[in-house]
């Protein structure tokens, strides 16, 4: 318990040791057996240390900026930050870096949902039908079905793509070869290949359009608020739909409305603070990317830091806080499903209309949270975890 994030005590499960789950003996599938299977789950994800690799299966870890598993495709370095294996076939996520002139030409996903975000560099857009130009920090969403593609403008660019979905990276990979570089040779060839895009078509979900980079007008992204419902759009950088609470501000860059459900998308930005309470969630998957500062990260029993370009998984069950370390944090927060919205609007007030983080900090509605609490997928167990810690401490 601390002063900046004062957070009420919840009734919660006690952590598992091994010793307990390793004893399960599989029954029938009643609601107290379904109840003890998740239980068991939960044990097994918070006895895991987090590691710098993809697991191959889901559990939680992290990765270092631009050293994943990495493919070159038309002279851009595709970094894989999620496969559908390390997120139990919930979602795929990668960041494509590249110099002027390569992307990816325009096609689209028949069962995935795309968000698109540019973390450095200009970009062109090609999103149902339009073309934008996207400075860094734009947003899109692109819903299953909508055409999409986008060309770098400038000479280092780099974008994060995320799928909902899990048959996206195959196509890329089926596009590409393994590669060791982090970056774009400077020998890079931007070409497209006829043959390697059938194959692509074959080996996943895509299909490309007849004209690659069709031309089209130009405008840039100008749109600062949310759609109401699950249809494509673009979001300039530093708009959504803001909350503030306690002193960060969260931008809603889509919502579960916008996906169906499937997901949302948080730009979480903030000062250095205090780290929040351990806790954790029975019913979806958090995963956190650095854009700015530092992220300091409890993960089960392990600490790590997430500098710019990293990126944390976290999926239910696992034990997890953070603090903002720098003067000026910002991560993004991709969370699947999406049904954990509710939370941030239920702990800030809306309507925040700053671009950056309040000078003092506000109120967090802790009151809001106590009677939706039913109806939020969130365990706290901070006074738990240091009553384990403390315990440890007196026998050692």
């Amino acid at each position: 318990m601390n002063d900046t994030y004062p957070w009420p005590v919840f009734e919660a499960d006690t952590v598992l040791p091994a010793s307990v789950y390793d004893r399960v003996v599989p029954h029938a599938e009643t609601p107290e057996a379904l109840l003890a299977k998740g239980r068991t789950i939960t044990a097994r994800i918070q006895q895991v240390t987090p590691e710098d690799r993809l697991p191959g299966h889901k559990q939680p870890y992290y990765l270092r900026a631009d050293r994943s598993e990495r493919y070159l495709v038309a002279g851009t370095v595709v970094n894989v930050l999620a496969r559908a294996a390390d997120s139990g076939d919930m979602f795929e996520m990668a960041t494509v870096t590249g110099g002027k002139g390569a992307g990816q030409p325009v096609h689209r996903h028949a069962q995935t949902h795309v968000a698109l975000y540019l973390l450095d560099g200009e970009a062109e857009l090609w999103l149902d039908g339009e073309r934008f130009v996207m400075k860094k920090g734009d947003f899109a969403s692109v819903p299953e079905g909508s055409e999409h593609g986008f060309r770098f403008c400038a000479h280092r660019t780099k974008m994060m793509v995320w799928y909902a979905g899990t048959e996206a990276l195959a196509a890329i990979r089926a596009l590409g070869e393994p590669t060791d570089c982090h970056v774009q040779p400077d020998d890079a060839e931007v070409a497209w290949d006829r043959e390697r895009m059938a194959a692509a078509e074959r080996a996943g979900d895509i299909a490309f359009a007849d004209e690659m980079f069709p031309e089209l007008p130009a405008r840039a992204i100008t749109r600062a608020t949310l759609p109401e419902d699950t249809v494509p759009y673009t979001l300039a950088a530093d708009e959504g739909r803001k909350f503030v609470g306690g002193p960060e501000y969260f931008a809603l860059l889509a919502s579960q409305e916008n996906t169906g459900g499937k997901f949302f998308v948080v730009m979480s930005q903030g000062p250095e603070s205090e780290m929040i309470p351990r806790h954790y969630h029975n019913l979806h998957t958090e995963n956190f990317f650095c854009v700015d500062g530092a992220l300091d990260m409890i993960v089960n029993r392990s600490r790590v830091t997430l500098s710019p370009g990293d990126f944390a998984s976290v999926p239910a069950g696992a034990i997890h806080a953070y603090r903002m370390a720098c003067p000026f944090t910002r991560f993004m927060g991709f969370l699947t499903p999406g049904l954990f919205q509710n939370f941030f609007e239920t702990l800030g007030e809306p309507g925040y209309e700053a671009n950056v983080y309040p000078r003092e900090p506000h109120q967090l509605r802790f009151d809001r949270v106590l009677k939706e609490l039913e109806s939020l997928d969130l365990v706290v167990i901070e006074e738990q975890m240091r009553e384990i810690e403390a315990a440890e401490a007196e026998r050692a």
